[in-house]
């Protein structure tokens, strides 16, 4: 495997390409006040659903780090050091429901990994080098900066294939990549055949039987399913990384002659449905008018939400449930009913843990001028490091500046500088939003 064959080398023609659309659908959005609102829309769309799916991915998954599978994320930094990252993109595991998938991304300015729970599980059984492979694919994702130039070339998507094309030769080139860093083709195209047959078989599988399918289901379907998809059938990838590792296998082609037969039919077909659906269209107007209004009339059903239980521990007072809702007036009322800065639940939580535990900035500034202690901790850390590790600057840097001390250890042994592995405040304060 040499480095130089790493990328594919479609991947810059397809981007160059795609770049060059992009920016003439930029020019015309520029030009065109209806464009730019549409460009703005658009746009605005896509980043709330971005923000709101990565937003639950970090709110409810797991995060990789040195307290969390630390040789995972031990593994995870040596790999990223030696791709050349500058710094280690965050690492969460979520719950996939059976699903088989890992991707790349960005959140609010910072690289991210997310693994399927799926994979996760199926990588680990099998072995270290397999579970390498998965991570690595996606750091290289992040090394070549794919996401970035995804969002730049957006507008792309809008010509058939053009998009979805670069696409699939960005995932040959990460596969290579992440082939090359782990030196162990056979682990490579392993975990590769996890996302093609799940669990339980996939150790069973044939690989040339496997490969062979590049040729035997070889039809114009199956092309088009893969030109309209953003990632290349499973068996060509594993194709690919042996050629990549010049293993010798006999390499498998497609079948050109089915697949431009195939779509010459497909072609013929629905361009006979077209000028058949015109045709009634015209003639049938009033009855195809009712048909689509009656289809508007339906009704969509409305999902049925739930209110999410309040856990409570024992021993919590009325003071603390106040400042983990940063309800201040409930808080001045509950001193003045009697409770106090000190009192704690059974977990050793006071009300300005709650406050921290709630992201509550104005709860925790209130309770610091009425004098609470900024080094408290409860059974588990101190509210200084729970601050950090929750990403919320605001409540961090406030408890700075009343006296928190950065050097303190909580019960789990943490200081604020272990949860990013930073060196100084400032360096820790940047990882925050």
């Amino acid at each position: 495997m040499q480095s130089s064959q790493i990328q594919s080398s479609r991947e810059t023609l397809y981007f160059i390409i795609s770049l060059l659309f992009s920016i003439l659908i930029y020019i015309v959005a520029i030009v065109s006040v209806v464009g730019i609102a549409i460009a703005l829309l658009v746009a605005a769309f896509i980043v709330y659903i971005q923000l709101m799916m990565l937003g639950s991915i970090r709110g409810n998954g797991v995060r990789i780090h040195q307290n969390q599978f630390p040789e995972i994320y031990a593994r995870t930094q040596q790999l990223a050091r030696d791709m050349g990252l500058a710094k280690t993109p965050d690492i969460f595991v979520v719950q996939s429901e059976g699903a088989l998938n890992a991707f790349a991304t960005r959140f609010l300015g910072r690289d991210m990994v997310v693994l399927y729970s799926e994979v996760f599980e199926l990588a680990r059984e099998q072995g270290q080098d397999e579970l390498d492979f998965i991570i690595a694919h996606e750091l290289a994702h992040v090394k070549r900066r794919h996401v970035w130039k995804n969002l730049l070339i957006l507008p792309a998507g809008f010509i058939p294939f053009l998009s979805q094309a670069y696409s699939r030769s960005c995932e040959y080139t990460c596969d290579r990549h992440a082939a090359y860093m782990i030196q162990n083709p056979a682990a490579a195209k392993r975990a590769l055949t996890l996302l093609g047959m799940g669990k339980g078989m996939y150790k069973e599988v044939n690989e040339d039987a496997y490969v062979q399918q590049i040729e035997t289901e070889s039809n114009a379907i199956v092309w088009l399913a893969e030109v309209l998809s953003t990632h290349p059938r499973i068996p060509k990838r594993v194709q690919a990384i042996s050629q990549f590792a010049q293993t010798g296998e006999r390499p498998y082609f497609p079948n050109t002659g089915k697949i431009i037969g195939g779509m010459a039919i497909i072609t013929a077909v629905v361009g006979a449905i077209y000028i058949g659906s015109i045709v009634l269209l015209t003639t049938s107007g009033v009855l195809l008018g009712s048909l689509f209004a009656s289809a508007l009339d339906t009704p969509f059903s409305e999902g049925s939400g739930y209110d999410e239980p309040i856990v409570e521990s024992a021993g919590q007072t009325p003071l603390m449930l106040a400042a983990q809702n940063g309800d201040i007036e409930a808080m001045e009322l509950a001193i003045a009913s009697g409770d106090t800065l000190t009192d704690t639940d059974e977990e050793g939580s006071d009300a300005l843990m709650y406050a921290v535990y709630g992201q509550e900035p104005a709860a925790v500034e209130y309770l610091l001028e009425q004098g609470a202690d900024p080094n408290t901790s409860d059974d588990y850390s101190t509210a200084l490091v729970t601050s950090v590790f929750y990403g919320d600057r605001e409540v961090a840097e406030m408890l700075l500046e009343y006296g928190a001390d950065p050097e303190q250890t909580g019960p789990d042994g943490m200081t604020i500088y272990d949860v990013y592995g930073n060196e100084t405040i400032e360096e820790v304060l940047d990882e925050l939003y």
